[in-house]
């Protein structure tokens, strides 16, 4: 992996030697090393490099981008000509600003760990060979991974705009399942953190061997609308779809967020509050402190006790709309699209002590660990998703878990059930988004009132 410093020098060099008097080069240089295991058994090993870098060049209002996976000066310095051949034929850009220039100093959160970024295959190992013996040792079969990421990032623009960020992150994640084959009982624990020897590899593998055994014979329930509790996992699947349909400029642009024309209005319960805050100094942030335009990310309050307040733009749409950027141009994948939205949302926690607490004040319903297949486009101005339980769905009776459930499909409106929400934990756990790289939503369990199921559960596949 190429060092930031290193990398924002590149940038530089490359701006300098292509010549453009409009330019901007966003290059990631990412290091990730995993182990995977599946049926019990270490079945995979891998260290690789992830180079990547967008540029893009502006002649007037005619912005082209071109990318490249090799960060080395010649290869740069081709895709910016590559990008200026192309400005010639692109129309303009609405609002366009130009480039970003200097700015002011950034803060600067603490988000890297040196155990992580040089963490060996061999250490990796070692911390996973527990969580296997574990599962092994309560008659499971275990599945899972660990991954250590180093990722350093650097904007450079021909506007003297110079940022550049290095941080890590580790993650694990594990099911103790009750057959190697489909259709048998399935547990999930997962964490991450910034440091990899923080990783709370013991406590989760409990987790998921718990959930596990606990999810044997499981009966059927008819659709419906139940209460619920909903583990982090679960909440958080929903609301990166909810970052994906509802607090971007675009989607608010072209009318179809759940926010459009309704900004100082209620759109969900009085106590939620839903915040962009990618400089959470605690655990819980991971965000590096600029967006690839290299503006400055700050702390945007979305949704304020239930009412809309804010969206996320970049340097162009903040024009469009007369507003300020709020840094959320997201870093570039491999597909080079450009998008906006968040890179640290968070859900406010609540009064709760426990999940139990949250439990114990259903009289009839579900308790969710998490949820898969999610579809949050059904109707994104209610922000109506759907999707399905798995690996762990428990009826409740009386405040306690009493059954194993079949998988349900569900569909609702996040924005509705989270307006029947009643309950939520102090504590939060750090998810991270699918959708993004390097982005995250901290949530608490939640408890909902109501939730619709619209299919009978699932019925379980015969085992051997």
């Amino acid at each position: 992996m190429i060092g930031a410093d290193d990398l924002l020098a590149l940038c530089k060099e490359a701006l300098a030697e292509a010549g453009e008097a409009e330019a901007e080069i966003c290059a990631v240089s990412r290091h990730r090393g995993f182990a995977r295991f599946a049926v019990g058994e270490l079945g995979q090993h891998m260290d690789i490099d992830e180079p990547l870098a967008a540029v893009r060049v502006a002649h007037g209002a005619r912005v082209a981008e071109a990318g490249t996976s090799r960060l080395d000066r010649a290869s740069l310095v081709r895709a910016l000509r590559d990008a200026a051949e192309a400005a010639r034929l692109v129309p303009e850009t609405e609002g366009f600003p130009g480039f970003a220039g200097a700015g002011d100093a950034l803060a600067s959160p603490p988000r890297f760990e040196s155990r992580t970024a040089h963490a060996t295959a061999e250490e990796r190992v070692a911390i996973l060979a527990p969580a296997m013996g574990a599962i092994r040792a309560a008659g499971l079969v275990s599945a899972g991974a660990l991954e250590t990421t180093a990722r350093a990032i650097a904007v450079a623009t021909t506007r003297g705009c110079a940022r550049a960020h290095e941080g890590t992150v580790a993650s694990f994640k594990v099911w103790a399942l009750e057959t190697a084959g489909a259709g048998g009982a399935a547990g999930y624990g997962g964490h991450m953190h910034r440091d990899v020897t923080k990783l709370a590899v013991a406590e989760e593998t409990e987790r998921a061997v718990r959930v596990a055994r606990l999810s044997c014979d499981p009966i059927a329930l008819e659709a419906g609308t139940y209460d619920v509790v909903l583990e982090p996992p679960a909440i958080g699947e929903l609301l990166e779809w909810l970052s994906m349909i509802a607090f971007g400029a675009p989607e608010m642009e072209n009318g179809t967020s759940p926010l459009a024309g309704r900004i100082g209005e209620r759109i969900t319960g009085a106590g939620i509050s839903l915040t962009e805050d990618p400089v959470d100094t605690s655990d819980l942030g991971f965000a590096a402190p600029f967006d690839r335009e290299g503006t400055a990310r700050r702390r945007v309050a979305l949704v304020e006790d239930g009412v809309a307040r804010a969206a996320l733009y970049d340097r162009t749409y903040a024009a469009r709309a007369r507003t300020a950027s709020t840094g959320s141009a997201m870093a570039p994948d491999a597909s080079l699209a450009a998008t906006i939205g968040p890179s640290a949302l968070q859900l406010g926690g609540g009064d709760a002590a426990s999940v139990d607490e949250l439990v114990s004040g259903i009289e009839r319903g579900l308790y969710v660990c998490r949820l898969h297949y999610v579809n949050g486009l059904l109707d994104p101005r209610r922000a109506v998703m759907t999707g399905l339980t798995r690996d762990g769905c428990f009826l409740v009776q009386k405040g306690r878990i009493t059954r194993a459930v079949g998988n349900l499909r569900f569909t609702d409106s996040l924005l509705e059930g989270l307006a029947r929400c009643d309950g939520r934990t102090r504590a939060r756990s750090a998810v991270p988004t699918w959708g993004s790289d390097g982005a995250t939503c901290a949530v608490p369990a939640v408890r909902l009132r109501d939730w619709r199921f619209n299919g009978k559960s699932q019925e379980r596949a015969k085992l051997d």
